[in-house]
């Protein structure tokens, strides 16, 4: 996968699954994060750029703490 395909991937992922009832819905979520999770891992050498690119492409209030980032900046991750 691209730093593209991911990126669309993110704009136009379902980010609130996590909050059904419905546990299907609830399982297919957490697979499509596991899954988001590792491609960012593949595509990006620290943790903290693939937290920013993470944070540019999905909805405001659904990613990273910005605090939690600058964090691993500082630890060189």
């Amino acid at each position: 996968m691209t730093r593209k395909e991911l990126q669309q991937m993110l704009q136009t992922m379902d980010h609130y699954t996590m909050m059904s009832c419905d546990y299907r819905v609830f399982e297919h979520g957490r697979k499509q994060r596991d899954f988001v999770l590792e491609q960012l891992d593949k595509l990006f050498d620290k943790k903290s750029e693939a937290l920013e690119f993470y944070n540019e492409n999905v909805p405001e209030g659904v990613g990273y703490r910005q605090d939690y980032i600058n964090e691993l900046k500082a630890e060189g991750n």
